[in-house]
């Protein structure tokens, strides 16, 4: 594995959204998926709180589907900088744990734009008293118009196939998701990692 890929390690924070897909993807060509035994995952962040949660999560969604899976921890511990780390080092680490696949998802961009909301009109109900009698009629009412910043981030995942010298630098899967004002982490790190374990294994890059 290259180690630019893994050198941007908690370089970049990684954010997640309740409702998102997978919906670019692309699989190497001849690419036609294999039973894995033990799967490395990696998740770039800022924080360690949020990188715990986003491989944990990824994590407990692939033990589910009975893949063995990993967080990156043991390979590349909370107090270490993956930039001293030499590309030998960092692909010794990973076959001497038995890895066979590794698993790395980063925020490769981000965007933001003004959006307009409300101006919409409704009808609201009125009802009128005459003496004995009440009559009922509608008023137009306008709510009000207000702007704000709409941020869209773009997530990247790539599955690496590590389980020889022939293909261990090989990406076989990538998948990218647009994720528009994501909200809360926990819930929303649920729904990515349990579209991006479907997405794998419907689309047969990793086989039961």
């Amino acid at each position: 594995m290259r180690k630019r890929t893994i050198l941007g390690l908690i370089a970049i924070a990684f954010l997640w959204s309740c409702a998102t897909s997978m919906k670019y993807t692309w699989t190497k060509e001849g690419y036609a998926g294999r039973k894995y035994e033990k799967i490395l995952v990696i998740v770039e962040s800022h924080t360690q709180q949020g990188r715990l949660n986003g491989e944990n999560t990824i994590v407990d969604y692939l033990t589910k589907e009975g893949i063995t899976a990993t967080n990156s921890l043991s390979v590349f511990p909370l107090n270490e900088n993956p930039q001293d780390l030499s590309e030998e080092e960092i692909e010794n680490r990973i076959l001497n744990g038995g890895y066979d696949g590794v698993l790395i998802t980063s925020l490769v961009d981000a965007k933001s734009r003004e959006v307009r909301e409300g101006g919409g009109t409704y009808v609201e109900p009125v009802h009128y008293r005459y003496g004995r009698y009440v009559r009922r009629g509608y008023v137009h009412m306008r709510e009000p118009e207000y702007y704000r910043q709409e941020k869209t981030y773009v997530l990247e995942t790539r599955f690496f196939d590590v389980a020889d010298q022939a293909t261990k630098e090989s990406v076989v899967w990538s998948g990218q998701s647009e994720l528009t004002d994501p909200s809360s982490a926990e819930s929303a790190a649920k729904s990515y990692s349990k579209q991006l374990v479907k997405t794998l294994l419907d689309s047969g890059t990793i086989v039961l």
